[in-house]
């Protein structure tokens, strides 16, 4: 595993990330279990894409679902990419963050040639929401802490080398969002 405290990321921005209004991220995020069907699972992420940057903050992140970007961020002058690990926890039952994380990342569908990530196809901030909290790492952990796997890399992280966000979060279950029906009516009022 990886460990070298070593966060690229300045108070200002961290205070930045802490500052996302994370209660109604992870409700929201909780609440996309219609769209784990296969046929689904693609808009899954691009939702969740969408619910941090609407609840970001006004001078907040800007989506551009670009690759190895999902995100600009004109008031720190970053790029930022979400990795969402919505079926998983950040937190064990104790309310300790866990020892380990390991990140799925660049899944190049067969065309990775390549046995390290290459910095300019990494973004400053790596920003990942599980089901009970989020935290960031920085560029230059998520380098030093990759290893080639399959078909892209795994980013192998203990809790040392990300930046706590959030603390755990006990997601709101009331919350409803009804996702797949709403875009299944949309596309047909549309077509």
């Amino acid at each position: 595993m990886c460990s070298v405290y070593n966060y690229n990321m300045n108070t200002q921005i961290i205070n930045a990330l802490k500052s996302f209004e994370w209660q109604e991220i992870i409700n929201k995020g909780n609440k996309l279990e219609d769209l784990n069907d296969r046929q689904w699972r693609f808009i899954k992420g691009l939702v969740a894409e969408l619910i941090v940057e609407k609840h970001s903050g006004p001078n907040g992140l800007v989506y551009v679902g670009q690759d190895h970007k999902d995100y600009d961020w004109p008031a720190f002058n970053q790029t930022v990419e979400l990795k969402s690990g919505l079926a998983g926890s950040m937190y064990g039952k104790k309310g300790q963050l866990h020892k380990h994380y390991n990140i799925k990342f660049n899944n190049s569908l067969g065309t990775n040639k390549k046995d390290q990530l290459d910095p300019s196809e990494v973004a400053d901030i790596l920003l990942v929401v599980k089901n009970d909290g989020a935290f960031a790492v920085d560029q230059a952990t998520v380098i030093r802490c990759s290893k080639k796997g399959g078909d892209g890399f795994e980013v192998h992280l203990t809790k040392n080398d990300i930046v706590e966000l959030t603390g755990k979060i006990i997601p709101d279950s009331t919350i409803s969002l009804n996702i797949k029906q709403r875009l299944q009516n949309a596309i047909s009022q549309t077509i």
